[in-house]
């Protein structure tokens, strides 16, 4: 039989044991757990330019602040194919977005606890595009801001607003997300806004479901900015699209023939 002194020296250190951390575990690692991302939805900016000839620019702007954004992991952004699916079956305009009230019922139906939306306005040679950061729940802006500079030089103003959006949520971004996301830009640009308003153009396009029409304004684009990542996966997507609605008109065709046959 253990002497009393051997068991009495056996349980202390046992209760010792159950004190100490997990090997691995969050206190024994010495971190806090990482905060659950936050959900973004990026809203059609506003057209405030007075031409109907910006009209799409808006949905190309939301299109390339979504692929810029999309490499921070402290944002879990809503998709572009969502936030379009959501307008259409809702009926809603695709503008007005800047008013808090009605980027708040967006939001809402998006499921998202930030909006950002943003409105723009142009004055040959310059453009400018003003943003607001809104806190879906409460329908609060937490933060505005202005980025404004040359047409030809709307590169720069990409690069401007993507950062100045990030500022606006409450998180915390790492150097390494941020130069992510330049990298990003990087992939993504498009020099002029000229070139902007006919990608923009050929989205709303393809949004419509003019697939041939996306494919003639996309095309030029893709000369004009061969480097692009997005306007590339545009053209592809329409190309795509087009050859699945071609496909399904001659299966139509054929429906339609084999049924006035004997």
């Amino acid at each position: 039989m253990r002497p009393p002194s051997f068991v009495r020296r056996l349980a202390a250190a046992a209760s010792l044991l159950l004190t100490l951390p997990v090997a691995g575990g969050a206190q024994g690692a010495g971190r806090t757990p990482r905060e659950a991302p936050k959900t973004v939805a990026v809203l059609y900016f506003d057209n405030n330019t007075g031409s109907a000839d910006y009209d799409a620019m808006g949905r190309g702007v939301a299109a390339m602040l979504i692929t810029d954004l999309s490499g921070v992991p402290e944002i879990k952004l809503v998709e572009r194919d969502k936030l379009q699916a959501v307008l259409t079956e809702q009926k809603m305009q695709q503008s007005g977005f800047f008013d808090p009230a009605t980027a708040v019922k967006a939001g809402k139906l998006l499921g998202a606890e930030y909006l950002l939306t943003g409105a723009f306005t142009a004055r040959d040679p310059e453009i400018r595009i003003d943003t607001r950061v809104v806190r879906v729940e409460t329908g609060e802006i937490v933060r505005t801001a202005k980025v404004q500079g040359k047409e030809d030089k709307f590169f720069d103003l990409q690069q401007k607003l993507a950062k100045e959006l990030v500022k606006g949520l409450p998180i915390a971004v790492s150097p390494e997300a941020m130069a992510e996301m330049e990298a990003k830009q990087q992939k993504n640009r498009i020099d002029d806004a000229g070139t902007m308003v006919a990608f923009s153009q050929g989205l709303q396009r393809l949004d419509y479901g003019d697939h041939v029409g996306a494919i003639e304004k996309l095309g030029p684009v893709m000369l004009k900015a061969p480097e692009s990542a997005i306007v590339a996966a545009a053209y592809a997507e329409a190309k795509r699209r087009s050859g699945n609605a071609a496909k399904q008109q001659v299966r139509n065709k054929a429906k339609d023939l084999l049924r006035r046959w004997p």
